[in-house]
């Protein structure tokens, strides 16, 4: 009884194991089965969020793309990704050897392509921040560039929304540029021009570009500084060319007016000492007063030139200074366009 009572104990200890064992196994091809699922997440956004780390820490940035960097204000995530595409700061010649052609107006400031980034180094001191909302604006590219499918379609919304409140014809005109010579980016470039030139965006957009910059409104800031410096000129140039217009058109009219009255005066001038000497007036009061008419409209002939001269001055100064601010915007225009060559071609300002 005692043999048979072990032998079913052993027998029942064997069971038991046996089952365990099984469990074991099973919880085993569980937990395999439930990596296996996690691997096959990772072969999407995580393994190229773990590739653009292993990238980003590969890369050795010089002192001056460090600098953007710090200025710029990055998050973790928004300097990896900056970093994870190779930024290269270069001179004219090299970054025209990168940059494709292209025969649209605008003036190319950087360029993203094959997961690279390629910076023009504006060295303009006027133009302040430009390399670093550009740089933003190119990283923002990046990021457009892993987004999934779906996250593009809504983020696409958004955009679209809140660029509807602040078109203006310039922007239409860039946007068109886009659609012509990058046919399928004008989202893309919405996302990157929303982000790094407008403030007060939608709760929405900035909770996404919130995961890039940690404080986008000092590159809005940035963007507006240097920005600020075209429109004033413009303006100026503007205001000027209505002035120089509106000065010419009177000069235009007056002068040949002038002319006409003043070749009239001479003549009755002549008349009048025609018959002065042949005894015409019989009366001292008619020869003064046909005098003093001819001397008074001498006199508002001679204050009609100074007018004349006085409005020939302003158009002279005004113009002057219209070419100084053409020369002015053809220095600026020049230091961001690695294709200028000469002043007198200066090339259009673009976003």
């Amino acid at each position: 009884m005692r043999k048979k009572n072990k032998k079913g104990i052993v027998a029942l200890t064997i069971l038991v194991l046996i089952f365990v064992a099984y469990g074991i196994r099973i919880n085993s091809n569980t937990d395999a089965s439930s990596n296996q699922s996690k691997t096959e997440k990772l072969s999407s956004a995580d393994i190229q969020a773990k590739a653009d780390e292993k990238a980003a820490k590969a890369y050795e940035p010089t002192q001056e793309i460090k600098a953007i960097t710090e200025k710029i204000g990055f998050t973790k995530k928004g300097r990896v990704l900056f970093y994870a595409s190779d930024p290269q700061l270069l001179d004219a010649e090299n970054f025209n050897e990168e940059v494709p052609d292209s025969t649209d107006s605008r003036t190319i400031l950087g360029y993203y392509d094959h997961r690279q980034i390629y910076l023009y180094n504006i060295q303009n001191q006027d133009l302040s921040g430009i390399v670093e909302v550009t740089s933003a604006h190119e990283t923002l590219h990046a990021v457009w560039d892993r987004l999934s499918s779906s996250e593009r379609q809504e983020l696409t919304k958004l955009l679209e929304a809140e660029y509807a409140k602040v078109k203006t014809d310039k922007s239409e005109e860039m946007l068109a540029d886009y659609a012509k010579f990058e046919i399928g980016q004008r989202d893309n470039e919405l996302h990157s021009y929303l982000g790094t030139e407008y403030r007060h965006l939608s709760p929405e957009l900035e909770k996404h570009y919130a995961k890039y910059f940690e404080d986008r409104d000092k590159i809005v800031t940035m963007f507006e500084s240097y920005e600020s410096k075209f429109d004033a000129l413009d303006k100026q140039s503007e205001h000027l060319s209505a002035e120089l217009t509106a000065l010419k058109a009177q000069i235009d009219t007056d002068m040949p007016q002038y002319d006409t009255d003043l070749a009239n005066l001479n003549a009755e001038i002549e008349a009048f000492n025609v018959r002065a000497e042949s005894y015409y007036y019989t009366s001292e009061a008619d020869f003064y007063a046909d005098r003093n008419a001819l001397e008074q409209r001498a006199a508002e002939l001679e204050a009609r030139q100074t007018q004349i001269n006085i409005n020939i001055d302003h158009y002279n100064t005004k113009a002057a200074e219209l070419n100084q601010i053409a020369l002015k915007a053809s220095e600026f225009n020049k230091s961001i366009n690695s294709k200028a060559t000469d002043p007198s071609q200066p090339a259009k300002k673009a976003e």
